[in-house]
């Protein structure tokens, strides 16, 4: 610890070891984004297509709701299509 140089590349190596573990975790991370985007869309469009049959109004309203949260969807989808082609992502 004396020397600033060993202090310095300690605390270099921390970090890295600390970088691996964030993208380990990162790498769970979005294969858990992903599958809640899917298991919202299916129940989502369940229950639509349930309430067609019982309240029109509320069905085409939920639907136009559900139309803008899926376009971000898309776009959180498409993120993630991005960072799944990137090196470091492992697909855990």
């Amino acid at each position: 610890w004396a020397k600033p140089a060993h202090r310095e590349a300690t605390t270099k190596y921390f970090k890295l070891c600390r970088a691996h573990e964030e993208l380990m975790q990162l790498n769970v991370e979005i294969h858990r984004l992903r599958t809640a985007i899917h298991t919202e869309q299916v129940q989502t469009t369940a229950v639509i297509e349930d309430l067609r049959l019982s309240d029109l109004k509320l069905a085409e309203e939920l639907q136009r709701q559900w139309c803008l949260r899926a376009a971000i969807n898309a776009v959180h989808l498409h993120r993630l299509d991005r960072i799944e082609c990137l090196a470091g992502f492992l697909g855990v």
